[in-house]
């Protein structure tokens, strides 16, 4: 089982704007973070806000170049993709934001938004996109009507799920999903949370960024634990739950939810 992508030393510095940082200060959100993705398991990025969990994210989908460090996809370093890896990079990995809402463009109905990336990197066939479309309705638990509907026609909860369906739409390797069931309702999280679940079991590798243990011990095979921009730990989900060790991991235990 390979390495998916590997994060070597890490680091990404921004300008503070206030808060515990004076202003106009350099300071580190990802502070020389290590850790790896194996191929078919699945990883939780686990820690409190402004600890870095985004910001590694972000680096890997591209959005950031790291300060520091070298991030590499197959073995590849990112800053060193042919145009054409760069293109398959950007297929194979896709992003599920928390707000499902302001990932959608509220003038495209939803069969416009799902098949926009499948237009562009996979079928221009419209028999084959329409086909695909619905399958990607069935598989996360929607009617193909919804696709002539508006994104503020949608609770939440779908709105979610028609963003997984959109990331799904490229048949990629790794999805990240970005604190994906926080602003949803409990019994509304635990229906994402299971459609993560059985698109996990069909070969799609997810990292989960959170700040709940509980969220992503119901998803992950190895949870990476962030604090202040650091790796606290790393390792197997059910090694660090029985007994973790750090402090930081302790105490993240005992505010979830399950534990």
């Amino acid at each position: 089982m390979g390495d998916l992508f590997r994060l070597d030393s890490v680091s990404q510095y921004f300008t503070a704007s206030g808060g515990i940082f004076k202003k106009g200060a350099m300071f580190a959100a990802v502070d020389g973070v290590s850790f790896t993705v194996k191929k078919g398991r699945s990883l939780g990025i686990v820690g409190e806000s402004g600890s870095g969990k985004t910001t590694i994210a972000r680096m890997m989908c591209g959005v950031y170049e790291p300060d520091g460090g070298v991030i590499s996809y197959n073995g590849i370093p990112l800053n060193e993709l042919s145009v054409e890896d760069r293109g398959i990079y950007r297929k194979n990995v896709q992003m599920v934001f928390q707000d499902p809402y302001n990932s959608l463009n509220p003038k495209l109905k939803i069969g416009s938004a799902v098949s926009d990336g499948i237009k562009r990197y996979i079928t221009r066939d419209k028999h084959e996109i329409k086909k695909r479309l619905f399958s990607l309705m069935d598989m996360v638990g929607l009617p193909a009507a919804y696709l002539e509907r508006y994104p503020h026609e949608f609770s939440g909860g779908q709105r979610q799920r028609i963003s997984i369906a959109r990331a799904l739409s490229l048949e990629p390797e790794l999805i990240i999903a970005d604190e994906p069931v926080s602003s949803l309702d409990v019994s509304v999280q635990a229906q994402i949370l299971n459609l993560m679940s059985f698109l996990k079991s069909r070969g799609v590798t997810f990292i989960l960024i959170s700040h709940s243990l509980a969220v992503v011990s119901f998803l992950c095979d190895d949870i990476a634990v962030m604090r202040r921009g650091r790796l606290v730990e790393y390792g197997e989900t059910m090694k660090i739950l029985k007994t973790p060790a750090s402090d930081y991991t302790k105490n993240l235990l005992a505010a979830s939810v399950g534990f």
